[in-house]
C-alpha cells in the first residue's frame, strides 16, 4: 500500500473524528458556539471528502462548478470553511464574555 493511500485514509479517519467530538460536544453542551463548531467539522470533513474524490479522479474539482474561468469548489469551498471558523471562534468569544 502507498503512503498516500495511509494518508489519505488517516486524513479520512480524522476527519471523522473530529466531526463525531464536535457532535458530542454539542449535543453535550448545547451552545450555539458548539453548533457552529460542528458545522465547521461538517465543512471540513465535506472539504476531505472532495479532496479525496479530485485526487482518485472521481470528479474533476477545477471544472466541475466554474463562475467567471474561476473554479468555485477549489477556491469557494476553502473561503466558506475559514468564513465558517472565524464566525464560530468569534460566537464563543462572545459567549465566554457573558
Amino acid at each position: 500500500m502507498s503512503m498516500v493511500h495511509v494518508f489519505n485514509i488517516l486524513k479520512m479517519g480524522l476527519g471523522i473524528l473530529l466531526l463525531f467530538i464536535a457532535v458530542i460536544l454539542w449535543s453535550i453542551s448545547r451552545r450555539f458556539s458548539s453548533a457552529l463548531l460542528a458545522l465547521t467539522a461538517l465543512l471540513l470533513y465535506a472539504q476531505v471528502v472532495l479532496d479525496l474524490l479530485d485526487y482518485y479522479g472521481i470528479i474533476d474539482a477545477g471544472s466541475l462548478i466554474i463562475a467567471g474561468e474561476v473554479p468555485v469548489l477549489s477556491y469557494g469551498f476553502p473561503i466558506l470553511l475559514i468564513l465558517s471558523l472565524i464566525v464560530t471562534l468569534l460566537v464563543f468569544i462572545r459567549e465566554e464574555r457573558k
